[in-house]
């Protein structure tokens, strides 16, 4: 295996006994990254000699960072993170040229951790939708076959560490950010209980289901950019011995394509032949999708100071805009009841079991020229975040979810299971997860000897403008 497709636990391990240098790392990064990236285009923003200055320091002094958890891994911040030294466009025109004065927290806390930072991860503007394409940098192209989509919000970061162009990488969701373009890329992504990461910023106490979250190519590769992304977890608790998992591949009613029905029933079949209790149950979700789409739709009216008008702007983000300015207070409450209610029964349901098992994406990495998925197994889906619910419904009850890698299709797309716990039990779910990963022990590595031979410009360009 090469240096580049170690895990990233792997890379520390060789890092701190000092059988690897940082720079020796980074290189390693680079050289993959110059070999998939004018293909994937999953970082388009990037300084790599400026990154190596930082490896190099810290290779030349032994105190530099000394004892940082993550010393000399390689990363890069997805592009709706502030940061100094690199441009932040939020793949939006308005933002184009825009450096930002100082680093987001996260950013910070990420850096003194030891992480070295190469540049920014592709994200649709505004983070809107999970499938990473605008008008600045283009879409992020999938791994496993560049005609299709890598996923989103956080889908070039899935994609750049599904290529080995990064160690580690932070991302953020709200309604399936981290988990889709994981399952889309075959990477593992992390959504902590809402409100435990402490550097997410909202400008009202009503939003409370954004969440940054870790990604990585194992789950203890995410358990290790968590521990510094959330500082106060404490140790975790044992693995029971026989986990009690309750399985509903489709939340009981959605849509499903067949290729992921079969996979996630088949990963929750080896899971029972592994011991696993399992069960056919789902918790409540009541009137959560009503509920999501009002407090997303709040929270982009407040994030936003632009004119809903703005031409700059794509369409899906204006109208977000204006539909959350137009909620009056009755409708606003009624959202937030729903909310604190099913947060209320989602803990309820996990007395019995100790996880919870579905689908993470209702599809499988659809045609990159798609601005998105408008029909699942005949079914049509009306708006650009339908065919997202089986990430979104599970956002509003605040538990951590997980998307691990299950299997793939008959095409070799890969598809991800989504793990749940009660809120607060973080922990507990990821040494879960580590179990089910050991069980279903799916292949990571993507075809990438199949990218180094291809024209960007006989590929996809991603959906036309007027889609945006």
């Amino acid at each position: 295996m090469e240096l580049a497709d170690l895990p990233a636990v792997e890379q520390l391990d060789l890092l701190n006994t000092r059988q690897l240098s940082c720079r020796e790392l980074l290189a390693a990064c680079q050289e993959r990254a110059e070999t998939t990236e004018p293909v994937v285009n999953a970082i388009p923003i990037s300084d790599w000699e400026a990154a190596g200055i930082v490896a190099q320091r810290l290779d030349d002094d032994p105190s530099a960072l000394s004892g940082a958890p993550l010393r000399g891994l390689v990363t890069a911040h997805k592009d709706l993170l502030e940061t100094a030294d690199f441009r932040t466009t939020y793949g939006s025109p308005i933002f184009a040229d825009f450096t930002p004065r100082e680093d987001h927290p996260l950013v910070t806390a990420l850096r003194q951790a030891g992480l070295v930072a190469v540049g920014k991860t592709n994200t649709p503007e505004f983070g809107a939708g999970s499938h990473t394409y605008n008008p600045l940098h283009g879409p992020t192209r999938n791994p496993w076959d560049p005609s299709r989509s890598a996923g989103g919000s956080s889908g070039g970061a899935a994609a750049a560490l599904a290529c080995g162009a990064l160690s580690v990488a932070d991302g953020s969701d709200l309604g399936g950010s981290l988990r889709n373009p994981a399952s889309f890329c075959g990477v593992v992504g992390f959504r902590p209980t809402a409100g435990t990461v402490p550097y997410q910023v909202e400008h009202d106490d009503r939003i409370r289901m954004p969440t940054s979250g870790p990604m990585g190519r194992t789950v203890d590769d995410v358990i290790l950019l968590h521990s510094v992304m959330a500082p106060t977890i404490t140790e975790a608790p044992p693995v029971p011995r026989t986990p009690r998992l309750a399985v509903s591949a489709d939340l009981g009613d959605l849509p499903l394509d067949p290729a992921v029905r079969t996979v996630v029933e088949r990963a929750a079949v080896k899971l029972e032949a592994a011991g696993w209790a399992v069960e056919a149950d789902l918790p409540d979700l009541d009137h959560a999708d009503l509920c999501f789409e009002d407090l997303r739709a709040l929270g982009f009216a407040f994030r936003f100071d632009f004119q809903p008008a703005d031409p700059r702007v794509k369409n899906v983000v204006r109208a977000e805009v204006a539909a959350g300015r137009s909620l009056d207070e009755a409708r606003i409450l009624t959202a937030v009841a729903i909310e604190t209610r099913l947060q209320t029964t989602w803990d309820d349901f996990f007395a019995a079991y100790d996880v919870f098992a579905c689908a993470t994406s209702q599809v499988p990495p659809f045609p990159l020229s798609q601005p998105w998925v408008d029909q699942i197994d005949g079914v049509p889906m009306d708006r650009y975040t339908d065919w997202m619910r089986s990430c979104s419904r599970l956002s509003v009850p605040a538990g951590p979810s997980i998307s691990i890698p299950a299997g793939f299709t008959e095409d070799g797309l890969p598809i991800g299971m989504q793990l749940c716990a009660a809120r607060h039990h973080d922990q507990a779910l990821l040494g879960l997860a580590r179990l089910a990963e050991q069980v279903l022990c799916v292949a990571r590595r993507p075809p990438l000897e199949r990218i180094a031979g291809l024209d960007p410009a006989d590929l996809p360009a991603g959906p036309p403008p007027e889609d945006r």
